[in-house]
């Protein structure tokens, strides 16, 4: 049977203590040379105890050098045995792979955050520079003058397609700017947000707008390092999809709960809307796309945005009766 290696390191400082004890005693009586055997003993389980730890920490090295080249293949073998040893090998294998797995999570969502961003970046480039002469020019014909009296009704029919020109291409220019907003998103501003005055003062805002939504913060004095005005911007984004989802309720529902989890903070707005399929919701947060017949699939994304550049993470999670959106911030 094996030996586990706190009983081997026990073992090796009893002896050690025995041998220190025998050797003070032989030198008491005079007897050099078996002393002089014992103080070899000694020393020599005194480097065996210095490399055993040598070599553990040499592993733990390893592991963090690995770690901090991005080398996320590296971890600890194991004996599979009872050994205390081994059993914290296996808890740092699992403490790395959930690691390694939140890691490529958050790799693979802001490679897709960028990409979609160049895409955004991309298309309103080219239909801005498309559009801007088509403004132009309708504008110019709009308001050339025209002899009414020799052509009224071809007057007439120009006018009208020049209107209606100018007007659906200021509509686009409109439609391209509300998605330019999601790639000029910037960097945000970290300042600690008392989440409680920062709830009360929604409140007092959606109340105004003919909405309302309770409230709960744990602890109560808690703080958040974040920017304030994304923050915000994000819960008023998520408090009016709440709203829209609870129309034609009886009693409609939005709560909303900051509370502290570990190291992060975690904010919830749930409603008793009418919720989103699953299929939706794998979607949810993909530019463009909206369940909504007139939604510009853009306030999600923003929400999403507004997270990830706090190197949180947002989710979703509904049915038919109701839908709860989790935003988690570092604290």
């Amino acid at each position: 049977m094996k030996i586990k290696s706190k009983h081997i390191f026990f073992l090796k400082i009893t002896v050690i203590v025995l041998l220190s004890l025998a050797g003070a005693w032989l030198f008491w009586k005079n007897l050099y040379f078996s002393a002089v055997l014992m103080l070899i003993g000694v020393v020599a389980l005194a480097i065996s105890l210095y490399y055993d730890r040598i070599k553990l920490i040499e592993r733990m090295g390893r592991m963090i050098g690995g770690i901090r080249n991005a080398d996320f293949s590296t971890h600890f073998k194991t004996s599979h045995s009872d050994d205390e040893l081994d059993r914290l090998k296996v808890e740092m294998n699992e403490a790395l792979e959930m690691f390694r797995a939140r890691t490529h999570d958050s790799m693979m969502e802001e490679a897709e955050s960028k990409a979609w961003q160049k895409l955004i970046s991309v298309l309103t480039h080219e239909i801005m520079n498309s559009i801007a002469p088509i403004i132009s020019l309708s504008e110019t014909l709009a308001e050339r003058e025209v002899d009414k009296e020799e052509e009224p009704e071809e007057y007439k029919i120009m006018k009208q397609a020049m209107e209606t020109i100018h007007r659906r291409s200021r509509g686009l220019l409109l439609f391209v700017e509300n998605y330019r907003k999601l790639t000029r998103l910037p960097q945000p501003v970290l300042q600690p947000i008392v989440m409680k005055l920062m709830m009360t003062s929604l409140q007092q805002l959606t109340s105004s707008k003919g909405f309302a939504f309770s409230f709960e913060v744990y602890p109560e004095q808690l703080i958040l390092n974040a920017d304030k005005g994304m923050v915000e911007q994000l819960l008023l984004n998520l408090l009016k999809n709440a709203k829209e989802a609870c129309e034609g309720k009886v009693e409609p529902k939005i709560d909303v709960r900051a509370e502290k989890i570990g190291d992060n903070v975690r904010i919830t707005v749930s409603d008793n809307g009418q919720g989103i399929s699953p299929d939706a919701q794998e979607k949810i947060f993909i530019p463009f796309y909206s369940t909504k017949a007139h939604g510009s699939g853009i306030g999600l994304s923003l929400c999403r945005q507004i997270v990830i550049r706090h190197r949180g993470k947002i989710s979703v999670q509904s049915d038919n009766k109701s839908t709860l959106f989790i935003a988690e911030f570092p604290e």
